[in-house]
């Protein structure tokens, strides 16, 4: 049984076809192509192999992608389409990758797309749109990609998202929605999302974080809402996220802070409110966060803080306050229960009589991020994108190290096949 079964498995590895390499492409693995063509409408005449895993097109020139773009190419796993100009899609440009797993549109001046065109894509896990010139989304967009567990839609013009636009992206791990001019969120925007870890919102135009917005994200772990317009965050707002680990809400418009905003945050470790307009802190916004590593309170209009206002925090090892040049008096026991406390950044004025900085050097956050975290696309036009392109040949190259290995086992068996083909005819 087991001899048959290795000759059924050595016969169709020797039906394996050689691969043909397009003449305008480069072919470094087996079942990869990476082409840039002059043209978008340029690339079903490329004459690419239609068992193809992984494709890479980039810098074509202006053109729209048709039905037959990628016809037959059903085993296909990754494309990715980036740097070009893709004027328009035909609906069924993707309709016969239906075993695809990443699908990358990043920065190619993108305007519309066709409400179907990633219906037939019920196995993608990954999708990059950032970068383009997205206004709108259908309400349909992506409700076949039930697998799909990160979507970047920054860098693009949007302003307005259909309510139910995520209805069906329950598995969604992260989503980055920054650098567009979202005004408003819908309540029931991220009804679905329970198994997302990552929620990037910075960098628009939002003016208030609304009562259950964030309700069902009881999985998340990170939330950028810095460097917005937000004016008012609705009391409790944070209250379900019981994971989150990561909040900024740094170079906004926040002149005061609802009560007990961050009773619930136990697992916070880095929270920024810096360069926000405010006034005062109530007497009670944090609950039990020995966890909380770094509190940013820089560059703000605040007179004084309450007492004790920072009992909770026994784990914070750095508070800033530095440019805040009202804050001229604090209360005695200001700094009480911080014992971890190993960097305080506290204006001039205050004087001589605050605690010292012991021993380290004082630190500022130059950006909302602080250094904490990594975009997971870098910022800018001009991009460094050598970790992914490094990453992308690792994949390409353990995938041609197992095909060796695989050539390798044919081989033997075929010699194990001639040895009992020699043995039986002694016998």
């Amino acid at each position: 049984m087991l001899r048959s079964a290795l000759l059924c498995a050595a016969l169709g590895l020797l039906r394996v076809q050689p691969f043909p390499c397009p003449p305008a492409c480069k072919c470094v693995f087996r079942d990869a192509a990476q082409c840039s063509p002059d043209s978008v409408e340029r690339i079903a005449g490329l004459g690419l192999p239609t068992n193809l895993t992984h494709i890479l097109l980039f810098q074509m020139g202006r053109g729209a992608l048709q039905n037959d773009s990628f016809s037959g190419m059903t085993v296909l796993q990754r494309l990715m389409l980036s740097d070009s100009h893709v004027s328009a899609f035909a609906p069924g440009t993707f309709n016969d990758l239906i075993n695809l797993k990443t699908l990358r549109l990043s920065r190619n001046k993108i305007p519309h797309l066709p409400g179907a065109l990633l219906d037939k894509l019920v196995l993608l896990e990954q999708l990059f749109l950032d970068g383009n010139e997205l206004k709108g989304l259908d309400q349909n967009m992506f409700q076949k990609l039930v697998n799909l567990q990160e979507l970047f839609l920054n860098q693009n013009q949007l302003a307005f998202l259909p309510a139910s636009l995520f209805t069906h992206l329950r598995n969604l791990k992260l989503l980055d929605l920054s650098e567009n001019n979202l005004t408003h969120l819908p309540r029931e925007l991220f009804g679905a999302q329970v198994k997302l870890e990552k929620l990037l919102l910075h960098s628009n135009h939002l003016v208030s974080l609304d009562s259950g917005l964030m309700d069902s994200l009881r999985a998340l772990m990170e939330l950028q809402l810095d460097r917005n317009h937000i004016r008012f965050v609705a009391p409790g707002a944070f209250d379900r996220l019981r994971s989150l680990s990561s909040l900024t809400l740094s170079r906004n418009r926040l002149d005061f802070l609802p009560s007990a905003l961050f009773l619930h945050l136990h697992n916070l470790t880095l929270l920024t409110l810096f360069e926000n307009p405010l006034k005062e802190l109530p007497k009670v916004l944090f609950g039990e966060m020995g966890g909380l590593r770094e509190l940013w309170l820089n560059g703000t209009r605040l007179r004084t803080l309450p007492n004790a206002a920072f009992r909770n925090l026994s784990g914070l090892g750095t508070l800033g306050v530095t440019l805040s040049p009202q804050l001229s008096a604090l209360p005695e026991d200001a700094f009480q229960g911080l014992g971890e406390l190993r960097v305080l950044r506290s204006p001039p004025s205050l004087g001589s009589s605050q605690p010292a900085v012991p021993g380290r050097a004082a630190l500022r956050p130059n950006r909302s991020e602080s250094g904490a975290w990594a975009q997971p696309m870098p910022e800018g036009k001009h991009q460094d994108r050598s970790l992914f392109w490094g990453l992308y040949f690792l994949l390409l190259g353990a995938q041609a190290v197992i095909t060796g290995i695989i050539m390798f086992a044919m081989i033997e068996l075929g010699r194990l096949f001639r040895k009992l083909i020699r043995d039986r005819a002694l016998v």
